[in-house]
């Protein structure tokens, strides 16, 4: 029996000569798919589970492996991380991310992960954290009390400033890694 969803390939690698794995991210959270000869120049599938592409697929499932049967539309993601080396890097924060913290589905947390894929921004340090927080938000584990006094304000401001607020705000090493490492600690304690 087959069936048909939207996936974001987070990363992938070659197996043997000819056949590819990935870690997807769709409607089973993170899956492994499998792609039989998908290595090959003449796969029809070359190129399409890249890193970032975010691909319509008919499928068949067994266990956790997902083994694609057809793709009817990709969004080539992944040509974004081509502009420059610092785009590729923060394309490549938010996948390590998710692949660490996010384990079911859930179409906001999709929808927002891929929004930030493919935002462009020059504050990265910033919409790092902003991202961070929005992910705290959909998974409900967003809340004031797990950062300390000093640094509330700071993060209120991230969590809430426009857009254009945010490119131009300059945090200091030591204040955004007091942000993270609060995040990363609540994330630890709660999942």
């Amino acid at each position: 029996m087959s069936s048909k969803g939207r996936v974001i390939v987070l990363k992938r690698m070659v197996v043997g000569d000819e056949d590819l794995i990935a870690k997807i991210y769709g409607w089973g959270g993170i899956m492994t798919l499998f792609v039989k000869d998908g290595a090959l120049i003449q796969s029809k599938y070359l190129g399409v589970f890249e890193p970032f592409n975010v691909i319509e697929l008919t499928y068949k499932q067994t266990g956790d492996i997902v083994v694609p049967l057809d793709v009817s539309s990709v969004e080539y993601m992944s040509y974004l991380a081509l502009e420059d080396y610092e785009r590729y890097i923060w394309m490549c924060h938010l996948t390590n991310f998710f692949i660490k913290w996010i384990k079911h589905y859930d179409q906001q947390l999709f929808n927002t992960f891929l929004f930030y894929l493919s935002a462009k921004i020059t504050n990265k340090t910033v919409f790092y954290l902003k991202f961070k927080l929005d992910v705290l938000k959909v998974m409900g584990l967003y809340e004031d009390s797990i950062f300390e006094k000093d640094i509330q304000r700071a993060v209120k401001t991230i969590a809430e400033g426009s857009w254009t607020l945010l490119e131009r705000i300059r945090l200091s090493k030591e204040l955004a890694q007091k942000i993270d490492s609060a995040i990363e600690t609540h994330l630890e304690n709660s999942l």
